[in-house]
């Protein structure tokens, strides 16, 4: 028999990681380190384990071979328990496939379909106060999980953040694909060389109607009205509405203010305080109000004739637009921040009334 000295000094003694787990080739070892009986406490010192990993290990393998003997025209029965590795290694992998708790995708299909919806712009607003004006509008994964919080109860599971929606989106587990996003397919890398120039859309009067568009900076929170001209009277015109909204508050609210260079705005230093011009071809220096257009284009395209657009469809792309959940105000939309910096400045009294 080989003593424990022999053990503990063999090249073949394995060095293993901590939390490695055994393989069909250590068990295979185990079987015949049994066979030549070699201790729990021997075994583990050769496969580099535990000794206690060796004990759970055998008592897993274990199973009960019957033999048969005859003697005298009697058939005697004989059971003996021995360390099987190919049994213990099919009971270790379903061991192994039921750990873990079971992906949200298979245990809660209700939730599956229901970010589905709203990133498909197929989910019924109607009974939802908050979001009503989303009706019908694509979310992006961010904004379905944040809408899915508040619409489903607290013990509902929802997945931890969006980055697990776009890897069920990835995996083809959902109905809605990358196609159907509205930003994951424009954010692509830019291709070098020569891009063909895209075909421009009609050239728009100084007398056609256009949206003005106001964005506070702060909270995203967006103004659009859907003005008569593109003339520093028309812009003028809507400043002068802001003033008689706003009353003794306009100069707090409007502190300062960054126009287009357009001639249209030239005004406007004479009715805010200050006036900030972007430079020219410079647009993230109006990063906010880019990104505000952007969003509002989902609604109202870019190049369609406003002739189409009466003022109410300009106001409800704009509530849609500061209704939506922003990533950037932590899952909240423009309206509740516009509300809660309002409310800080305005006595709530006055409101009321």
């Amino acid at each position: 028999m080989t003593h424990l000295n022999d053990i503990t000094t063999d090249t073949n003694v394995s060095t293993r990681s901590k939390g490695s787990h055994l393989t069909i080739d250590d068990r295979v070892k185990i079987s015949v380190l049994k066979e030549l009986e070699y201790s729990n406490r021997m075994i583990a010192q050769y496969i580099g384990v535990a000794h206690g990993t060796i004990d759970r290990e055998i008592k897993r393998g274990m199973v009960t071979k019957m033999s048969k003997q005859s003697n005298n025209g009697k058939v005697y029965c004989y059971y003996k328990e021995y360390y099987d590795p190919y049994t213990a290694q099919e009971r270790y992998e379903k061991s192994r496939s039921n750990c873990g708790r079971t992906p949200i995708y298979q245990s809660s299909p209700e939730i599956i379909n229901l970010l589905d919806d709203l990133m498909l712009g197929e989910f019924d607003f109607k009974d939802h106060d908050k979001f009503e004006s989303l009706d019908s509008q694509k979310c992006s994964p961010y904004a379905a999980l944040k809408i899915a919080e508040s619409l489903v109860n607290d013990d509902v599971k929802l997945p931890a953040s969006e980055r697990s929606i776009y890897n069920w989106i990835d995996k083809g587990l959902l109905r809605t694909k990358n196609i159907d996003l509205l930003e994951k397919t424009r954010r692509t890398k830019a291709k070098h060389g020569r891009t063909p120039k895209r075909e421009q859309p009609g050239k728009k009067s100084a007398e056609d109607p256009v949206i003005l568009v106001l964005a506070e900076r702060l909270t995203r929170y967006n103004l659009a009205f859907k003005i008569t001209s593109k003339t520093p009277n028309a812009v003028s015109g809507v400043i002068t509405k802001l003033k008689e909204l706003t009353g003794d508050y306009f100069d707090e609210i409007f502190k300062t203010i960054t126009p287009d260079n357009g001639s249209e705005f030239f005004e406007v230093a004479n009715e805010v305080d200050q006036v900030y011009y972007a430079d020219a071809y410079s647009p993230w220096q109006r990063g906010t109000n880019e990104n505000n257009n952007r969003l509002l284009r989902r609604s109202i395209t870019k190049g369609t004739s406003l002739q189409l657009f009466s003022e109410f469809d300009v106001e409800q792309a704009n509530l849609r637009l500061n209704s939506y959940p922003r990533k950037i105000l932590g899952g909240k939309s423009s309206l509740d921040r516009f509300e809660e910096e309002i409310l800080k400045i305005v006595d709530p009294e006055t409101l009321a009334v």
